[in-house]
Parts: structure tokens; C-alpha cells; sequence
């Protein structure tokens, strides 16, 4: 059997992880033209450091640690620079996947008191719901895993008072 070439296996890991990319795309950037080209700048850093994965670690903790640090340059690029977009309607747009499916109530509220959470924050949560364990965000984030679980506990708090102050109500 011949050997899988090296963009080969790059092809499968971005075909089966491609939705992991377009989630945190989603989740950082409002616009849709700007969740294109960062998942495109994702996928380049990606491919640059494709060579030296070692798979010591699983696929989606390598593509959440670079893709999160490929998002985090940009968006702390973009902080030092004026802004000069108008409003856009599509600005609590989840994203291009689950934008069709018709989202709860619920959920919808969840996901705008997620946006209203620092970068970092985000990630933690992100990931926390998406059942990886505290050492797997910790691995990804590089924090430390006491970090992850104090952090996790404060994170809910404060989703907890951004939907009551919103009129949700918990039981």
C-alpha cells in the first residue's frame, strides 16, 4: 500500500475538522467575509506547522491551539487599528453551519452572552461545552489546570448574571 502523502493527510485533517474551524471563525467574527479569511489564514498556519506535528497530542488540541493563537494575533492586530465598519444586521449570526438550523430561544440568548465574554474567556467556554476535559483546555490554552477550573467557575457566574439581566430566569 502506498504511502499517504503529506498534503494527503493534511486534506483529511482539514476535510474532518474543517466544522471545528468554522465554529471558532464564528465565534470571534461578526462579518462573514471576515470568517472566510480567517479560516483561510487558519488553514495556512495550519499547513506551515503541519511538517512538525508530532501527533503527541490529539488532532483538534493542535488545529485549537494554533487556530486560537492564528485568531488572537489578528484580533489584537485589529484592536491597534481604527475601526470603520458599519452595523450589520448579521452580527449575532452563530455561524455559517448552525446559521440554517433553527436555534432555541435559549441558545441564542446563551450564544450572545458568550460574545459578551474577553477572548480567552470565550475559548475556555467554547471548548468547556464542547465536553473537553480541563486538562485538554489547559493543554490548549497553555494554562494551568487549576487556572481552567477557577476560570470556568467565574465564567458561569458571570453568563449566569448576563442572562438575568437579560430576563432569563434559572431554576
Amino acid at each position: 500500500m502506498a504511502k499517504v502523502s503529506l498534503q494527503e493527510e493534511f486534506l483529511r485533517l482539514i476535510t474532518t475538522q474543517q466544522k471545528l474551524i468554522h465554529s471558532l471563525c464564528s465565534l470571534y467574527f461578526s462579518q462573514s467575509e471576515d470568517r472566510k479569511d480567517m479560516f483561510q489564514e487558519i488553514v495556512l498556519q495550519l499547513w506551515k506547522s503541519f511538517p512538525s506535528f508530532k501527533h503527541q497530542s490529539k488532532e483538534s488540541t493542535w488545529i485549537y491551539r494554533i487556530a486560537l493563537n492564528t485568531i488572537f494575533t489578528k484580533l489584537r492586530k485589529d484592536k491597534s487599528r481604527p475601526k470603520n465598519e458599519p452595523y450589520s444586521d448579521d452580527v449575532y449570526q452563530i455561524s455559517e453551519t448552525t446559521s440554517s438550523l433553527e436555534l432555541t430561544q435559549a441558545t441564542q440568548e446563551l450564544y450572545g452572552a458568550i460574545e459578551q465574554l474577553s477572548d480567552l474567556d470565550k475559548a475556555i467556554i467554547t471548548l468547556y461545552l464542547e465536553e473537553h476535559s480541563y486538562d485538554e483546555i489547559a493543554s490548549i490554552l497553555t494554562l494551568s489546570r487549576t487556572n481552567v477550573s477557577t476560570r470556568i467557575n467565574r465564567i458561569k457566574a458571570k453568563l449566569e448574571r448576563i442572562l438575568k439581566t437579560n430576563g432569563h430566569e434559572f431554576r
